[in-house]
């Protein structure tokens, strides 16, 4: 088979099967086949949804805990994967996890006492 120098190659779409010139052919992410510009850019519905999905999740849980010092009354966040275990401004160990009003109220009687 001659191939002119002139004429257009047309190279089949691994994932559509459709042909194409070879400038709109690009590599698959597999990296041993090639696929056409349009199925590369085309993101599945499945990846869509997959992404929705975690952006829900990521609202829906903060990613951060609050901390309080009852010693010198500081407030703060860290990211929830610490532990804190002392005050980062005093260095007390008397910290509160910011969270449920039942526990903070708890708290409070029981530094009424202190």
């Amino acid at each position: 088979m001659k191939i002119d120098k002139n004429s257009e190659i047309r190279i089949k779409c691994q994932k559509c099967g459709n042909e194409y010139a070879m400038a709109m052919m690009r590599m698959a992410p597999d990296g041993k086949n090639l696929m056409c510009r349009n199925c590369i850019e085309r993101k599945p519905i499945q990846k869509q949804e997959a992404i929705a999905e975690n952006r829900q999740k990521k609202e829906e849980a903060p990613a951060f805990k609050e901390y309080f010092c009852k010693s010198c009354k500081y407030s703060f966040k860290r990211a929830k994967r610490l532990a804190i275990s002392s005050c980062p401004y005093c260095d007390s160990s008397s910290l509160m996890v910011k969270g449920s009003v039942a526990r903070i109220m708890a708290d409070v009687a029981k530094m009424k006492g202190d």
